[in-house]
């Protein structure tokens, strides 16, 4: 697993490298945009560099490891006493029709949480970008209760 780990990190070093650089190379207009604005773009670099890592690093290694296990145990099932695995590969597949489906909830609601991190990482920015503006306007508690009600869609 160490080595998955290690160019699980490496890659995502390179990604993370690759997407401030094409940032930065975006017009000024770019920038204008709402959905483009710092919170968003340090929250969507932060994120998906790091959902990158995941997805590559140890859990592949898991992942290759489970379906050579399982790959394995499938054939000498097979030669040993093929009735019963017969029988073990029905259970399988319906096991994999549960996770795919939890799998493709997950992700629903992963794309739900992101876009409210990167609304909620915008009014960070937006308020610490522009401090003296929040105080001298007494708006802290404003920001805060934004901040708090952005937050607070993701339970809904």
């Amino acid at each position: 697993h160490f080595c998955f780990a290690c160019s699980g990190e490496a890659l995502t070093k390179r990604i993370r490298s690759k997407a401030f650089c094409a940032i930065l190379c975006q017009e000024v207009s770019f920038f204008d945009q709402n959905e483009n604005s710092t919170g968003t773009l340090c929250t969507r670099l932060a994120s998906d560099a790091a959902a990158l890592q995941v997805a590559t690093g140890t859990r592949l290694g898991i992942g290759i490891e489970v379906i050579a296990n399982l790959s394995i145990g499938v054939i000498l099932g097979f030669i040993l006493v093929w009735q019963l695995t017969i029988i073990v590969i029905l259970f399988i597949l319906i096991m994999f029709i549960v996770l795919f489906s939890q799998i493709y909830l997950a992700m629903k609601f992963n794309n739900q949480d992101k876009r409210i991190f990167e609304q909620a990482g915008m009014v960070i920015v937006e308020s610490i970008n522009n401090i003296r503006t929040v105080v001298q306007l007494t708006k802290e508690k404003y920001f805060g209760d934004k901040y708090c009600s952005i937050l607070t869609e993701q339970y809904r």
